[in-house]
C-alpha cells in the first residue's frame, strides 16, 4: 500500500492552520500563494506516478482552504444571522419544525418570550465564511391545514431554533456531523420528536403529557433521553433509542396509569436497568423484555426500545403520578 502523502500533507495543514489563527498571523491576500502551493504539490505527485484516494485528495484540499482562510484574515470571531417572527406573524396554531445541518451542531429549545413564535441562529465561524459560500444556510416556510411548517437547512453553521410556549410542535432533525440536543420543557407542546445524527451525540430532555412518538438515533455517538413527566398521547406511541457505535441511555418518569412495553438489547456490550413497577420478561446479558399494564386494552401506552449494536444500553424508567 503507498505511502499517503495527500492525506498527512491535509492533516499537517489543518493544524498549522489552527496555530495561524490561534497566533493572529495573517497574510492578506498574499495567503491565495497558498493555491499556488497546493497545486504544485498536485502536479508533482502525479508526475511521481502516485494515485492519491479520494480521501487522501479531499483532506489535502481541505486542509489547503482552511489555512488559506485563516491566514487571509477570516479566523477572528464568528458570525450569526437570525431569523425570527412574533406571534402576530403566525397565523398557525400548530409548528412543524424540520432542520438538516451538514456540518455543525443543532440545538432546539424554548424561546422565553411571549412576544415571539420563533427565531433561528445560524453561528458560523469566520474562517469557514469563504469555503463554505453564500446560500449555504436558509430558512423556508409554508402553511398547510393551520400548521406553520418551518424549514430550517444549514451547510457549515451551528443551529439554534427557539420555539414559543404554547404551539403543539413536531421536531424533525438530522445531521451529518455534529451533535443534536433538545430541551423542551412541560411549556412546550411536543408531539412528535425524530434526531438522527450519523456522527455526533443526539441528547434530549422532555417533558410533555401528550407525546405521539419519540426516535433518537446515532449511528456513531451516544444516544441520551431524559424525561421527569411524560406522557402517551394514544395507544402503542412508540419510544426509540439506538446507537450503532455508542452507547445509549434513557431515565423516564411516566405519567401513571400509562401501560409500557420494554424491549432493549446489546450486541457487544453491557446492558443494565433499574425498572420500579415492572413485570421483567426477559433478562440476559444482552437482552431485556419487561412490561406494566396491559398495553393492549391501556387507552394510553408505551412501546419502548432501546438498542445498541457496539455499546451499552442504561435503562431506567418508573412511573409518577399524573
Amino acid at each position: 500500500m503507498s505511502f499517503p502523502i495527500l492525506r498527512v500533507l491535509g492533516g499537517a495543514l489543518l493544524v498549522l492552520a489552527g496555530v495561524v489563527a490561534y497566533m493572529g498571523i495573517f497574510l492578506g491576500a498574499s495567503a491565495l500563494l497558498l493555491l499556488v502551493f497546493g497545486g504544485g504539490v498536485v502536479v508533482v505527485v502525479a508526475f511521481l506516478g502516485h494515485r492519491p484516494r479520494p480521501l487522501d485528495l479531499a483532506t489535502f484540499v481541505v486542509g489547503i482552504l482552511a489555512l488559506g482562510a485563516v491566514s487571509a484574515g477570516y479566523a477572528p470571531g464568528s458570525q450569526v444571522v437570525t431569523y425570527s417572527a412574533t406571534r402576530a406573524q403566525l397565523q398557525s396554531t400548530a409548528i412543524s419544525l424540520t432542520v438538516s445541518a451538514s456540518f455543525g451542531s443543532v440545538s432546539v429549545g424554548l424561546l422565553n418570550r411571549s412576544d415571539f413564535a420563533y427565531q433561528v441562529n445560524f453561528t458560523r465561524q469566520g474562517w469557514i465564511s469563504p469555503i463554505s459560500g453564500p446560500g449555504s444556510d436558509s430558512v423556508t416556510n409554508s402553511t398547510v391545514g393551520g400548521v406553520f411548517n418551518l424549514n430550517v437547512s444549514s451547510a457549515w453553521s451551528a443551529v439554534t431554533v427557539l420555539v414559543g410556549r404554547g404551539y403543539p410542535l413536531d421536531v424533525t432533525v438530522s445531521t451529518g456531523a455534529g451533535s443534536i440536543a433538545l430541551v423542551a420543557p412541560g411549556s412546550l407542546a411536543l408531539r412528535s420528536v425524530s434526531l438522527h445524527s450519523s456522527t455526533g451525540s443526539v441528547s434530549a430532555v422532555i417533558d410533555s403529557p401528550n407525546i405521539r412518538s419519540l426516535v433518537l438515533r446515532a449511528d456513531t455517538g451516544s444516544v441520551s433521553l431524559v424525561a421527569h413527566r411524560l406522557g402517551a398521547a394514544e395507544q402503542h406511541v412508540p419510544i426509540t433509542l439506538s446507537a450503532s457505535t455508542g452507547s445509549v441511555s434513557m431515565n423516564l418518569g411516566i405519567l401513571s396509569p400509562d401501560a409500557v412495553s420494554i424491549t432493549a438489547s446489546t450486541s457487544l456490550g453491557s446492558l443494565s436497568h433499574s425498572l420500579s413497577g415492572f413485570t421483567v420478561t426477559q433478562n440476559t446479558n444482552n437482552n431485556l423484555a419487561a412490561t406494566a399494564g396491559d398495553t393492549a386494552l391501556a387507552a394510553r401506552s408505551f412501546t419502548i426500545t432501546a438498542t445498541a449494536s457496539l455499546g451499552s444500553v442504561d435503562l431506567t424508567v418508573g412511573f409518577v403520578p399524573a
